[in-house]
């Protein structure tokens, strides 16, 4: 669980699977983070967009109509400031951990997604802890 003395994290959950999306916005809010989910690229950039609430992380599918995970990453990661990306896939080969968007390595989960690497993974993203084994192969994809 998060600690009380400063707000939480805002996470963007963007998925066009709206029972993916149910299940991760419901853990991620047991969690106690303050959780806003969107089914497309598009709408999760509007989301971004809005100056209130803030958005510190977008977790979010890979395959999705219209624009991917991969180019709403890369619309992302060229604001500053702007959140931190977490891509969710079970598309990509299993050993791709990490991909190289518009040259910024971004984190890659498996789906299922396994809870307990998702709450490591935030946790280190989020609050900057280090992570044991960080290893992992990287796609390039832009």
């Amino acid at each position: 669980m998060l600690s009380h003395n400063e707000p939480p994290a805002v996470i963007l959950v963007v998925d066009d699977e709206a029972a993916v999306n149910g299940l991760v916005t419901r853990y991620l809010r047991h969690l106690g983070y303050t959780v806003l989910d969107a089914s497309s690229a598009e709408e999760a950039l509007a989301v971004v967009r809005r100056q209130a609430p803030r958005v510190d992380l977008v977790l979010s599918d890979v395959v999705m109509p219209g624009e991917s995970g991969i180019e709403l990453a890369g619309a992302l990661l060229s604001r500053v400031p702007g959140p931190s990306v977490i891509l969710m896939t079970g598309v990509l080969p299993q050993e791709v951990e990490r991909v190289d968007v518009d040259g910024q390595i971004v984190r890659v989960l498996r789906k299922p997604l396994d809870l307990d690497e998702l709450q490591q993974v935030l946790r280190v993203t989020l609050e900057g802890y280090p992570a044991d084994g960080e290893t992992g192969s990287v796609d390039r994809a832009g």
